[in-house]
């Protein structure tokens, strides 16, 4: 999916964000004029926000394969971004306490009025008591809104999801992978070919390996 930007903000978000979400979201958006790019998965980052001097506005990306409440949460992130450096400049850490003042203005309103699932609406309340830098890596958060992602292979959940002993597939070659324990911020797996040990982040998106029909994890 190639990057996309438009100047009829309701129609553009209305395609990534629940329907009852864009008239806040184009409301607050609109009040910190900037660039807004959707753009394809990229692995390392959900969204970002790029100071551009050499631009009359500044940017911010989303990836545009998120489903509409983990989209939703990383646009606000991002706006959150803008709003402390237009208050702060570079004067302040990225996501100090001002940074997270910002998000919780940002994204909070949606708490109340309707716009996520109960589970979902939980997961966020509890996260925004002390969001973390990268929502992604937000465990309990990451799990719930895994659970929301369009068409997902059923065999697609995180790692974190899975018992020790569990075997999966990774990466575009579909490596086989046993999960051995995890620790402190980490979980340890082997791959099976090679007999190397890997470290992963307990939100990686892996593919149950499925011995009773294993065409699925394909």
């Amino acid at each position: 999916m190639p990057s996309r930007a438009s100047t009829d903000l309701e129609s553009a978000l209305s395609r990534f964000i629940p329907a009852n979400a864009v008239p806040l979201a184009c409301s607050l958006l609109r009040q910190h004029p900037h660039h807004i790019n959707i753009t394809p998965p990229r692995s390392t980052k959900h969204g970002d926000f790029t100071v551009r001097p050499d631009r009359e506005k500044h940017q911010i990306t989303v990836n545009g394969n998120l489903n509409p409440y983990a989209f939703l949460i990383t646009l606000m992130h991002e706006l959150a971004h803008l709003i402390t450096y237009n208050q702060f400049k570079n004067s302040v850490k990225p996501h100090g306490e001002e940074w997270k003042t910002n998000f919780k203005k940002t994204l909070g309103p949606f708490l109340q009025i309707g716009v996520f699932p109960a589970d979902v609406q939980h997961a966020v309340h509890q996260y925004l008591s002390n969001p973390d830098a990268a929502t992604c890596s937000n465990i309990p958060l990451s799990l719930v809104l895994a659970q929301y992602d369009r068409n997902q292979n059923p065999n697609v959940t995180l790692l974190e999801a899975m018992p020790d002993g569990s075997h999966f597939y990774y990466g575009k070659d579909k490596k086989e992978f046993i999960r051995l324990h995890k620790n402190r911020k980490r979980i340890l797996c082997k791959e099976i070919s090679t007999r190397l040990d890997y470290l992963f982040s307990p939100v990686t998106k892996v593919i149950r390996k499925d011995s009773k029909n294993d065409q699925h994890a394909g």
